[in-house]
């Protein structure tokens, strides 16, 4: 009976309780002559209606169980969204239908306990908000109230590197140890994490082995080979991703649902990430322009050469904490020569003020120089140039940027800043090249003053020789040296010395830094090396890398013992003919230009002039003794005729 409905109960209890007994009665009546009593035929009918109306109430309290039981049942089925059995009676139905409410009650209390969490995560995080500017601490956060809502156990978050958005940059991580630590960046075009931020939607991940759109083996950082990865949405892009897995040993997948309750929390971690990161970035950008406008009055201050490079260094390194910086600028003397002119640190450097090394082929200096881009290390293990891997061995730099500085249109230097984190170079890349054009400028503001004050120099230098040779008391040593001491210091040369020509050789008269009693005797041909040649042409020549030129001639540099690396050489020329030439000897940190040819040029007229004068004041001296000698002589000779 106990899949019977009421009914078949209710005939059962009619039967038992009414047709039995009646029947027994009438059994016994007739057996005994009962029912010719005169009331007991009375009484039996009225047994008879009372059961009948008893039967009657019985029928209707069971048609109400029955019609509860129904509804109750379908409204149970509607509500828990499971099919009671119909074929149970009425009272079991009822007993299901509660349990399955009271079941469905229970999912619903942990659902709503569930919500409750959440929303109250989100309210713990919205206050934080309030008490927090630091973005990186609100995506550490997040990931923590993530991995407690979906009880998971292995956690990070990867950020777009805004540098260089082909990488993630790890800003949060939980569970993962030593293998995926802060900072650590993962190549973008690897990783499935690209495939939630490209499709802008959850990325759920039942078995990444079997997987078919990743075709690859389960590593160890994930976890299980399930996990889900995360969108961070702003209004406008996606910023990063969050991911989430569980241990080896769990049975419970991460699902739909777990999306479902991340969504509110991410959603509003990832705008209130964005707030804080543009209210930062606002902060920064007007710090930013306020060092600009320092660093541009620094360069229209009076600050010169090294002081002015060191003060817009020091304001540079107050918007970007760099460990060390330097200004490097071409060798003139080597095409792939480069020289440090100047070292901004708090501490030891690779690299002195003054040091010079060569750029290997496929440098990142050398893409610079050729390319004129600035460029963000990445990973200094890739590094092939031993001089550039010296900017980062034995110390925990593991960043730099190289940024082009050009003078007049071309790339002559480059700016080298070296630290510990490149996106604070990726981000500040637009500053930099702002500040190396600052930079640049005043290079080329120093370089004009420095030309102007050389120029005045030079031009003084030449008013007080012309002025001192057409002073002068005509004797032509003191006039050579003057002429030699003057050159010494206006042109800033190693050594230098006069020839004279004569009978088509030239001969040694003066100079300095030069043995001259080693080379007195010495005599050169016309076309003979490089004073040879210009006294035979009657130009000048400019000769700024000595192994390469065919005119010079190594046997003066034997005897005097003097090496030559460069030279500059212009003739004297008096009355239309070469008298002799001025030769001087390696320029000073540079290279020999037109500038120092026609100061040489200028030199040499003024002495030719100085010579010629005082070949002629020796000529007239010589004459007007000849003359008085000639004048006693007739008067001696006039006395002895008398």
């Amino acid at each position: 009976m106990a899949n019977k409905n009421l009914y078949y109960m209710l005939n059962i209890i009619f039967g038992l309780f009414f047709i039995f007994p009646i029947m027994g009665f009438l059994l016994f009546a007739f057996k005994y002559n009962a029912l010719e009593d005169e009331y007991l035929p009375f009484f039996f009918l009225g047994v008879l209606v009372f059961s009948l109306c008893g039967l009657l109430v019985l029928r209707r309290l069971f048609d109400k169980i029955s019609r509860i039981s129904h509804e109750v049942t379908e409204k149970a089925g509607t509500f828990t969204r499971h099919k009671i059995n119909g074929n149970n009676n009425e009272i079991q139905n009822l007993v299901d239908s509660f349990s399955a409410i009271e079941n469905q009650l229970g999912t619903l209390f942990q659902k709503l306990g569930k919500k409750t969490s959440e929303i109250s995560i989100l309210k713990e995080l919205s206050e934080l908000c309030y008490v927090t500017f630091d973005p990186e601490e609100i995506m550490h956060v997040t990931l923590e109230r993530a991995m407690l809502i979906t009880k998971s156990d292995i956690g990070s978050v990867l950020m777009l590197s805004q540098g260089d958005p082909r990488q993630f940059v790890v800003r949060a991580t939980f569970g993962l140890g030593e293998r995926l630590r802060l900072g650590d960046r993962i190549d973008f075009a690897t990783s499935i994490a690209k495939y939630a931020v490209i499709n802008k939607s959850p990325l759920i991940v039942a078995d990444v082995e079997k997987d078919w759109r990743f075709g690859r083996m389960s590593r160890e950082h994930y976890g299980t080979n399930a996990f889900i990865c995360m969108p961070l949405k702003t209004s406008n892009e996606i910023i990063g991703v969050l991911t989430l897995s569980r241990k080896k040993d769990s049975e419970t997948l991460l699902s739909s649902e777990d999306v479902e309750a991340l969504t509110p929390l991410l959603s509003n971690a990832a705008f209130t990430f964005e707030n804080l990161r543009l209210i930062k970035q606002n902060k920064k950008d007007t710090f930013i322009l306020a060092s600009i406008d320092r660093i541009f009055k620094i360069i229209n201050s009076s600050f010169k050469d090294r002081e002015l490079i060191r003060a817009v260094l020091r304001e540079i390194n107050e918007v970007i904490p760099f460990s060390f910086a330097m200004l490097l600028m071409k060798d003139e003397k080597k095409s792939d020569g480069v020289s440090v002119v100047d070292v901004y640190s708090n501490g030891p450097v690779p690299f002195a003020k003054g040091s010079s090394y060569t750029m290997g082929k496929e440098s990142v200096l050398e893409q610079v120089f050729n390319q004129e881009i600035s460029v963000v290390i990445q990973n200094t293990d890739e590094l092939t140039d031993k001089d550039e891997r010296a900017l980062f061995e034995k110390t925990s730099n593991k960043a730099g940027l190289f940024a082009p500085v050009s003078i007049k249109g071309t790339v002559r230097g480059a700016l080298v800043l070296v630290g510990e984190d490149q996106e604070i170079f990726f981000q500040a890349k637009s500053f930099i090249d702002w500040m190396v054009s600052g930079i640049s400028l005043a290079i080329q503001r120093n370089t004009l003053s420095s030309s102007l004050n050389r120029r005045n120099h030079e031009l003084d230098a030449i008013r007080q020789i012309g002025s001192a040779l057409a002073s002068s008391t005509f004797d032509l040593k003191q006039v050579l040296k003057y002429t030699m001491d003057m050159i010494k210091n206006v042109m800033r040369v190693d050594a230098g010395s006069l020839f004279f020509l004569e009978d088509n050789e030239l001969r040694f008269a003066v100079s300095f830094n030069v043995d001259l009693e080693a080379s007195k005797d010495i005599r050169l041909k016309l076309g003979q090396g490089i004073a040879g040649y210009v006294a035979a042409r009657g130009e000048s020549l400019i000769v700024n890398d000595i192994k390469s030129s065919g005119h010079f001639f190594p046997g003066v540099d034997e005897i005097t013992g003097f090496v030559t690396t460069s030279a500059l050489c212009v003739p004297m020329i008096s009355q239309g003919k070469v008298i002799g030439v001025i030769e001087v000897l390696n320029k000073q940190n540079s290279q020999f230009t037109r500038n120092d040819e026609e100061l040489l040029k200028s030199i040499a007229s003024s002495v030719s002039i100085a010579i010629e004068n005082a070949r002629l004041y020796q000529e007239t001296v010589t004459q007007a003794e000849s003359e008085r000698a000639i004048r006693r002589k007739a008067e001696l000779f006039i006395q002895l005729l008398m």
